[in-house]
């Protein structure tokens, strides 16, 4: 996530160009119960199922190394179907982008105060820490992620999620990391999303 802060300005000046499919069921992973769409890719509209391949997306209270935990399967319908889960903060970051090993510096405070609350935290990986390739995160990327920023394994944790089919990358035109989106699970609803950092504490706590 070494990405240059001048970069990101940049981005959040110019917009990341968001667009819309009013396609009704575009998404062949439907979940039974899920909103049938249609799906959008902005604030207001209802976000597909997308599934992630990830670690910690419920939180371990038993395991002690996060490196053994087994890969599983995690989707957004899974936070839909949870009657505990009112918001999810969904995050796409880059294992090479500064703002967002800036940006994680604020999560273990935002965990304790709003998890209770019923919000939960999953963070998609999208690229690892090779820039210059720009290749996909793998699980040993989610692995270092965690160890760099000493991330808990209980009871504040933290989904962590690889994107296989890149989809978070629909909800920006151009490779913009990092991209917050807060979906109200009720509905699946995007009610916030933004590109580049921001402080997320002023955006959670005005959410009812």
């Amino acid at each position: 996530m070494r990405f240059t802060v001048a970069f990101v300005l940049a981005l959040g000046l110019v917009g990341c160009g968001q667009h819309v499919d009013p396609t009704m069921n575009q998404q062949m992973n439907q979940a039974a119960d899920y909103p049938p769409g249609p799906y959008g890719y902005v604030t207001g509209s209802v976000i597909q199922n997308i599934d992630f391949v990830g670690k910690n997306a419920t939180g371990d209270t038993t395991a002690t190394d996060y490196r053994t935990l087994p890969m599983q399967n995690v989707s957004l319908a899974d936070f839909h179907n949870d009657p505990s889960v009112k918001y999810v903060v969904l995050s796409g970051v880059a294992g090479w982008c500064g703002p967002c090993n800036d940006e994680q510096k604020q999560v273990p405070t935002l965990q304790a105060t709003y998890q209770p609350k019923g919000f939960r935290f999953f963070e998609a990986m999208i690229q690892g820490y090779n820039e210059m390739s720009g290749a996909p995160a793998t699980e040993a990327d989610l692995n270092e992620w965690q160890s760099f920023h000493s991330m808990p394994m209980a009871p504040f944790t933290v989904g962590l999620g690889l994107d296989p089919e890149d989809k978070i990358h629909q909800y920006a035109d151009i490779a913009a990391f990092p991209l917050n989106m807060v979906v109200r699970t009720s509905d699946m609803q995007i009610v916030h999303m933004q590109v580049g950092e921001e402080s997320l504490d002023s955006v959670l706590s005005s959410l009812p």
